[in-house]
């Protein structure tokens, strides 16, 4: 099977984009199922919509500045005949107000939405019958956990797994979702909420085998429609 051609966005962002960005790469690089290109300049090199004929995927790693009006086109179009999309973690606090891109992940930070401290918690998978998490047993691991993600646009969304914001760690005290896919025209749509690597922390939250395997398999989902089992 050929590899799936893979763009990760990255460049700007309030969380470590120069470390999570490469550990990614390496991550999906060393599946053996993705061929992983990045662009640190994506208002540049997207203002052509040719640049991103070649692929299936695309990863976003990127908090920052809004994209030219020329970008946010071919970006649009591109999700919406069919290429991947796959959100990371902080890359839903991106762009507040360009709709396409809000209908594109559903569930975003946005006035209201926070997380307590950074601490070790359970995630349930709530769906065991979805290509990402078919197979997928609940895990712990060490993250940032959103809560109060904002839904936007009425957009249809589906959880796949969850975790309690507990009061203690300055939570809700609510089942909050780590992982949901949307749809957006053709293309399918991965948010992987987890993934905090704040700047001089550890990687606790990338490193963690749960995150890892939802993370590859997500993607795999997102480009494809399904995941081997094989992993």
């Amino acid at each position: 099977m050929s590899p799936i051609k893979t763009l990760i966005i990255s460049g700007q962002n309030n969380h470590d984009w120069q470390r999570s960005t490469p550990y990614i790469w390496l991550l999906l690089q060393n599946s053996g199922r993705f061929d992983v290109d990045v662009t640190t300049s994506p208002d540049l090199v997207l203002a052509e919509a040719s640049a991103l004929d070649p692929f299936d995927l695309i990863i976003s790693d990127y908090n920052g500045t809004l994209w030219s009006d020329k970008v946010k086109v071919n970006f649009e179009k591109t999700i919406e005949q069919g290429t991947g999309l796959v959100i990371l973690h902080a890359a839903d606090n991106s762009f507040d107000g360009w709709e396409g891109y809000e209908r594109m992940v559903g569930l975003l930070w946005r006035q209201g939405t926070g997380h307590g401290k950074f601490h070790e918690f359970p995630v349930t998978i709530k769906d065991h019958q979805h290509p990402i998490t078919r197979g997928l047993s609940d895990f712990r691991t060490t993250d940032e956990l959103y809560h109060r993600l904002v839904h936007l646009h009425h957009v249809d969304y589906h959880v796949l797994s969850t975790a309690f914001s507990s009061e203690e760690s300055g939570g809700t005290g609510g089942d909050e979702p780590m992982m949901v896919v949307t749809q957006y025209g053709e293309g399918r749509v991965f948010h992987q909420v987890l993934g905090h690597v704040w700047s001089g922390g550890d990687m606790t939250a990338l490193e963690n085998e749960g995150f890892r395997t939802s993370f590859i398999r997500g993607c795999e989902w997102a480009a494809t429609g399904d995941v081997e089992d094989n992993r």
